[in-house]
């Protein structure tokens, strides 16, 4: 929760709401009945105090819903610093390529390597195999060609091996880092990376929402009840760390 944040703008776009709300015959607990809205962002907002919400984005969500609900128009009031950083932070947390795809790189080039190697080889025997002149004598493999031939062997090998191990890795790779969300009814979520905001959204039952995100990171929700998360396929609880607000915050350190 924030403090002191109301001003003679925000208080005197309140007198509007509240103007708006009695020419409609509408008290408060009716409007938080039919608009399923907690009755105290109705008098924050009418009052002009925002210091109850916890962030700008909480703010501007449930002043928008409540605006569409009167229909009316308004402009949000300034009361919080501007912050128009998110492309900037979004550039930093989330790299273009994904260092948990460097392995796999690295991987195709050792394959690539080796399946040169092998051609080569393959195509020296052919070789050996044409030049060499008939003879009615049994035929006898020499050592030279029979240590080439393991190699070959032993390259083929490698690289099932290695395309193996790629494609382990890859499977291992898609289930880290990723943050994923269902809802069941309406829904704040701000997500900080660094403690920089990079997702400011509200999301309604049916949404589903997911981010590849490293730690360290802090999710803030909105209605704690109305959401199912889970991080690397562990599951978030919500519910065990939500305020009397039903807004929770969850933190994941750098470990």
């Amino acid at each position: 929760m924030t403090e002191g944040l109301k001003s003679a703008s925000s208080a005197k776009i309140g007198k509007i709401f509240k103007a708006a709300r009695k020419e409609l015959g509408l008290s408060k607990v009716e409007v938080s009945n039919v608009a399923i809205m907690n009755i105290k962002y109705i008098n924050a907002i009418e009052s002009g105090d925002y210091s109850i919400f916890p962030s700008e984005g909480f703010a501007k969500a449930y002043f928008i819903k409540y605006q569409d609900f009167l229909s009316i128009e308004s402009e949000f009031p300034r009361i919080y610093e501007d912050n128009s950083r998110q492309d900037k932070i979004i550039k930093k947390s989330i790299a273009k390529i994904n260092p948990s795809f460097i392995p796999i790189f690295r991987a195709l080039g050792i394959i690539i390597l080796i399946l040169l190697v092998s051609v080569f080889i393959n195509f020296s025997l052919s070789q050996e195999t044409k030049n060499k002149v008939p003879s009615p004598q049994k035929e006898t493999t020499t050592n030279n060609e029979l240590n080439k031939i393991e190699e070959a062997i032993n390259l083929n090998n490698s690289i099932e091996v290695a395309t193996k191990s790629i494609i382990e890795e890859k499977q291992i790779t898609e289930t880290l880092n990723k943050l994923i969300f269902s809802f069941f009814d309406e829904c704040w979520i701000e997500i900080y990376s660094y403690d920089e905001l990079i997702i400011n959204r509200l999301f309604k039952y049916g949404d589903n929402f997911e981010i590849e995100i490293k730690r360290p990171f802090k999710i803030v929700v909105g209605n704690a009840e109305a959401i199912e998360a889970s991080y690397n396929s562990n599951n978030i609880d919500f519910i065990a760390n939500a305020n009397r607000l039903n807004v929770s915050t969850i933190m994941f350190n750098d470990e």
